[in-house]
């Protein structure tokens, strides 16, 4: 019965201070964006994170076949729930760019000089593309499923680019600052209640959709809450981005 009664202290607590406004509906743009698509998201952040780690070994003096390799293959273990996510996205354009880029990149050494350019171009164009509908989009759902696109698309652009002779000095800023929008717009709402029990106040986060975690510190209850939404792999992308 007690811990009956703290439960229901925290939701009311969590509903007076810490929830926003009544809903809004979804604006039409985003209305598509709202459903989660049938997906592990694990595996897609292992896959993200190996891709960019892939990458960065090419900048440390690796070979780039290897890297286009590693990037390749990273992708292809998650590429059906890559596309999942990337299917989720309302906006026509950006979703046809980021498809083409993930199911088009294994291709890549096979086209001309001219063609590899156009490819890493165009690859730049979707994350610009991505990064302007996280300015603009207001449903975490949407904003979850941009966050998992934009670095899908990341290592391949940058891979592409850097095997096409272009520089990356613009698009790796480009690629903070789209996490950076992902990493703030989908920060959980977060309380720190006394929990009688413990006689220790624990912080209690809810998530974009409602899913409601709890711990003894902030960044722990904040990637409990968070499980499964791009909101961790935007924070270990800007890590790992820092260092580029």
């Amino acid at each position: 019965m007690r811990r009956k009664l703290i439960g229901v202290a925290v939701a009311l607590a969590m509903t007076a201070t810490a929830m926003p406004g009544p809903a809004q509906a979804a604006t039409p743009k985003e209305a598509s964006s709202t459903a989660a698509p049938n997906t592990d998201p694990a595996t897609v952040a292992a896959a993200i994170k190996a891709a960019y780690d892939a990458y960065k070994s090419f900048l440390g003096g690796g070979s780039s076949a290897a890297a286009t390799a590693q990037i390749i293959a990273a992708i292809k273990t998650a590429e059906r729930d890559i596309i999942n996510h990337i299917d989720a996205i309302a906006a026509a354009d950006a979703r046809a760019c980021a498809r083409s880029a993930v199911l088009n990149f294994p291709d890549f050494d096979n086209l001309t000089p001219d063609n590899k350019q156009y490819f890493a171009l165009s690859a730049t164009s979707c994350i610009t593309q991505i990064d302007s509908l996280l300015s603009t989009v207001t449903s975490g759902a949407a904003k979850d499923q941009l966050g998992f696109s934009v670095n899908a698309v990341g290592p391949i652009a940058l891979m592409a680019r850097s095997k096409a002779g272009l520089h990356n000095d613009t698009l790796v800023p480009l690629l903070r600052e789209a996490n950076q929008k992902v990493s703030t717009g989908l920060t959980p709402r977060c309380v720190n209640l006394y929990d009688a029990d413990s006689h220790l106040r624990r912080w209690f986060c809810t998530a974009y959709n409602g899913y409601r975690m709890d711990a003894a510190t902030l960044p722990d209850a904040q990637s409990l809450a968070m499980v499964d939404t791009s909101w961790d792999i935007a924070k270990d992308t800007l890590t790992q981005l820092a260092s580029m």
